[in-house]
């Protein structure tokens, strides 16, 4: 028997596999079976229970939290969970100051435009971006580095690009930002899940990330990690971001930790609908899930390489996360092609078809995807 048989054994846990050949979890990960069962215990909790469910839905959203930290490698308590990134980094905005002359964000121009939607508008509260052109389908690190000084209060960059599915060797910026005393921000939506992260290890001051990709959780469940005994401090809290939200005490009193950017009223029914996903790849191991996709991303890579196609993705699979870009050439037109034969993938401009096998899918079926791709543009 294979190491991973076991893992297609899970192919029942996650409906959409019995109807399409998909491979899009970089974009919105299979759901989880038990999905549906969570989300109605959260309503007949309502149901039942009116008011009172809180008494049960406020311990579910913290535990919900110290799960999916435990597959970044974060420390019960360090982790917070939030409808979305932009809400949770423009919280992190409005805790530093950016009127004095450290008042520069370093960032890449490879970044997700989310973010840098919002890194544009940062001399709205007197700081100033510096956008580092990539180089390629990479980050171009000596000119990132050059950049962080003493002017430097953030620096800013994705674990996994979200386009080319680069894998960012994040540790020199981080050491870099301590070094002139700015703060280290990564992105990890495109690598948790699907790339072993260690947020002690890598020292990081912010790690977050959502749900809908490699992680599965599906949408409303953005997270964010804060470094132990890093003190920041959000202008907006919400209720839930005190120290004792059910007080209801007028006066600002933030709750210790990652816990004071909670928000409002946090979004119940989506954490239910998460943990299943999240108890899954705890169970199986993010380690075990790279070495699953990298059995399957690297084949299809090197086949893809053979028949012609560009790939815009590293072809090292250590320096790749969990998806390939291929460009067969007219990629819009191939791309319609396949969800027409029901191969679920997608398309983003300028790169290609991204594609990527996770760990309940199997080789042959990111093979046949890559067949699919070569007889449509034969046609």
């Amino acid at each position: 028997m294979s190491q991973h048989d076991d893992l297609l054994t899970r192919r029942a846990d996650y409906p959409v596999l019995g109807r399409s050949t998909y491979l899009a979890s970089h974009t919105l990960g299979a759901m989880h079976r038990e999905t549906r069962t969570r989300l109605h215990a959260y309503a007949d909790l309502w149901a039942e229970r009116g008011v009172v469910a809180w008494e049960e839905w406020a311990p579910e959203v913290r535990r919900v939290g110290d799960l999916v930290g435990s597959l970044i490698g974060a420390p019960p308590g360090t982790t917070v969970m939030r409808q979305n990134v932009a809400d949770l980094l423009g919280d992190v905005i409005s805790a530093l100051d950016w009127r004095g002359p450290r008042n520069r964000v370093v960032t890449s121009s490879l970044e997700w435009p989310g973010s840098l939607h919002t890194w544009s508008q940062i001399d709205r509260f007197g700081g100033e971006a510096v956008v580092v052109p990539g180089a390629g389908i990479e980050l171009d690190m000596e000119a990132m580095l050059a950049a962080i000084d003493e002017r430097t209060l953030v620096v800013e960059c994705s674990h996994v690009l979200f386009r080319t599915s680069t894998l960012n060797d994040v540790l020199p910026l981080i050491e870099k930002a301590h070094e002139v005393g700015a703060l280290a921000v990564v992105d990890g939506y495109q690598a948790a899940g699907t790339v072993p992260v260690d947020v002690l290890e890598l020292g990081v001051d912010v790690y977050l990330g959502g749900s809908v990709k490699y992680l599965s959780g599906g949408p409303g469940n953005g997270w964010m990690y804060l470094r132990p005994g890093l003190s920041l401090e959000p202008v907006t809290t919400g209720w839930f971001g005190q120290v004792a939200p059910f007080d209801f005490d007028p006066e600002n009193h933030y709750a210790p930790g990652v816990a004071r950017f909670t928000g409002g009223t946090p979004g119940v029914p989506a954490h239910y609908a998460a943990a299943p996903a999240y108890e899954a790849l705890a169970e199986i191991g993010v380690r075990r899930v790279r070495e699953r996709s990298q059995s399957m991303t690297q084949p299809l890579l090197e086949s893809a390489l053979d028949r012609g196609f560009t790939v815009r993705s590293p072809h090292d699979a250590m320096r790749r996360g969990g998806h390939v870009t291929i460009d067969p050439g007219d990629s819009t037109r191939v791309h319609d092609e396949l969800h027409r034969q029901g191969f679920v993938v997608d398309h983003r401009p300028g790169v290609g078809i991204r594609v990527s096998p996770h760990f309940y899918n199997s080789l042959d079926e990111a093979m046949a995807c890559l067949d699919a791709m070569q007889a449509a543009v034969r046609r």
